[in-house]
C-alpha cells in the first residue's frame, strides 16, 4: 500500500524488546526514530582542533553505553537515561550486561559491524576533504 503524508508522518510504533540480564534483571530496548539515530551517530563524531583549523574525527569510544542509552526504554517506550549518563553507565554496568543489552539493540536497530567502520571511515573522509556538501 502507498503511504500518503497523513499515514507517513503518523507516529509508528516502534520494536519493543526485553532483555534478560540474568538474576531475575531486565530492561526493555527499544528501536529508534530516524532522528534519534542521526543523533547517536553524530555522537560517535567529534570535531578537533589541529594545525590549521579543525577536522572531524570518528571515535567508537563508549560506542556500547551511548548506544544503550538512547535504546533503554520503559514497556511503553520511553526512553529512561540521558545523554549526560553515558560515562557513568560505562563505568557502573558489566560488559556482560552491556553487551546483552547492545546485541539486541543493534539487532532492532540494524546496526552492523560494517555501520560502525562507516561512521568512522566517513569522518576520516571528511577531514581530507572528500564530502559531497557544500
Amino acid at each position: 500500500m502507498l503511504l500518503d503524508r497523513k499515514k507517513l508522518l503518523q507516529k509508528e510504533d516502534l520494536d519493543i524488546q526485553k532483555v534478560d540480564l540474568g538474576n531475575g534483571d531486565f530492561v526493555y530496548v527499544r528501536q529508534m526514530t530516524g532522528r534519534e539515530r542521526d543523533r547517536f551517530e553524530q555522537s560517535l563524531v567529534r570535531k578537533v582542533k589541529v594545525k590549521g583549523g579543525e577536522e572531524y574525527q570518528g571515535s567508537l569510544g563508549d560506542f556500547r553505553a551511548k548506544l544503550a542509552v538512547v535504546t533503554i526504554c520503559d514497556e511503553k517506550g520511553d526512553l529512561l537515561l540521558h545523554p549526560e549518563d553515558v560515562t557513568t553507565l560505562s563505568t557502573s554496568m558489566s560488559a556482560m550486561k552491556l553487551e546483552k543489552i547492545v546485541n539486541v539493540a543493534q539487532k532492532i536497530n540494524s546496526i552492523t559491524e560494517t555501520d560502525k567502520e562507516e561512521l568512522v571511515k566517513n569522518s576520516e573522509a571528511a577531514q581530507s576533504g572528500n564530502s559531497i556538501s557544500g
